[in-house]
C-alpha cells in the first residue's frame, strides 16, 4: 500500500528533469548574492520498476552594473534497473550593462554530457550582445553572437566524430505575470554553424510558475531540444516534460 501511494504522490514527475527557474536576469534588480535549489524525483512499481531523480542549484551575485551567475544541473534514471538517463550541465555567465543604452553584453561557459545521447562532452566559450524591448511582457529579451563549440561522442568513429565549429547563436528570453502567484517563462536558443546555416540546433523551455510561499516555487516546465544533425541513431527531437519543485534561497 505504502509502494502505490509513493507512486501516485510522485507520478507527475514522470519524465522529470530538474531546472532552476530561467527568468531573464536584470542587472540591478537583485542585491549582491542570492540562490535556488530545484529538485524532481520519480518512484514508481508494479509492472515495471522505475526511479530517477533531477537536482539544480544557481546562484547569482549582482551589483549595481553587471551581474554573475552558476547553474549546474544532473538527472539519472532507471527502469527496471537499467540505466536509461544520465545527464548534466555546468553553465556560467557574466552580463554587463552598456551606459545608457538598452544593451548588455555577456560572456558565457558551459560543460555539458549526455549518455543518451552519445555526447561525451560538449563544452562552449561565447559572447552576445543582449537588448532589452518594451513589449506587452514584463521582461523580454533578444540576444545574438558567437561561440565556439567543441562536441565529442562517447566512442569517436567515422560516422561520430569530433566537431570543433564555431556557431552563430541567437536567443529569445522572456517572462509575464499573469497574476500575483502565476507566471510564464521563455528561453529559446536558436544556433547554426558559420559556414552552414543548415546545421541548426534548437533548444527551447516553456516554465509555467507557481509561487507556493516567499521561497518556494512548482513549476511545470516543457524542454525540447531539436539537432539536426546528431550522432548516428540518435533522434533528432526530444521533448521533456517536467514538474519541479524550487526552493529561493534569500
Amino acid at each position: 500500500m505504502f509502494k502505490k501511494i509513493l507512486s501516485l504522490s510522485l507520478v507527475l514527475t514522470s519524465l522529470s528533469y530538474s531546472f532552476i527557474s530561467l527568468d531573464p536576469p536584470v542587472i540591478g534588480e537583485k542585491e549582491k548574492l542570492d540562490g535556488e535549489v530545484a529538485l524532481s524525483a520519480n518512484i514508481s512499481t508494479g509492472n515495471s520498476d522505475s526511479k530517477s531523480i533531477g537536482l539544480a542549484v544557481k546562484g547569482q551575485y549582482s551589483e549595481d552594473t553587471w551581474l554573475t551567475y552558476l547553474i549546474a544541473a544532473y538527472h539519472y534514471g532507471e527502469v527496471n534497473k537499467d540505466k536509461n538517463t544520465n545527464d548534466g550541465l555546468a553553465h556560467l555567465r557574466y552580463v554587463h550593462e552598456i551606459a545608457d543604452t538598452p544593451y548588455d553584453y555577456e560572456f558565457f561557459l558551459q560543460s555539458e554530457f549526455n549518455e543518451f545521447q552519445d555526447i561525451k562532452k560538449r563544452n562552449l566559450i561565447g559572447a552576445n550582445i543582449r537588448r532589452k524591448l518594451n513589449l506587452s511582457f514584463d521582461k523580454f529579451y533578444v540576444g545574438l553572437g558567437l561561440f565556439y563549440s567543441y562536441l565529442e561522442p562517447e566512442t569517436v568513429t567515422e560516422f561520430n566524430p569530433i566537431y570543433k565549429q564555431t556557431k552563430v547563436n541567437s536567443y529569445i528570453s522572456f517572462s509575464d505575470d499573469i497574476n500575483e502567484h502565476f507566471n510564464v517563462t521563455y528561453l529559446g536558443f536558436y544556433q547554426t554553424t558559420v559556414d552552414d546555416f543548415s546545421d541548426l540546433r534548437i533548444f527551447q523551455i516553456l516554465q509555467l510558475n507557481t509561487e507556493l510561499t516567499d521561497h518556494l516555487t512548482l513549476s511545470f516546465d516543457i524542454k525540447h531540444e531539436y539537432n539536426r544533425t546528431p550522432y548516428e541513431n540518435i533522434e533528432k527531437n526530444d521533448i521533456r516534460s517536467t514538474i519541479n519543485l524550487k526552493y529561493k534561497l534569500k
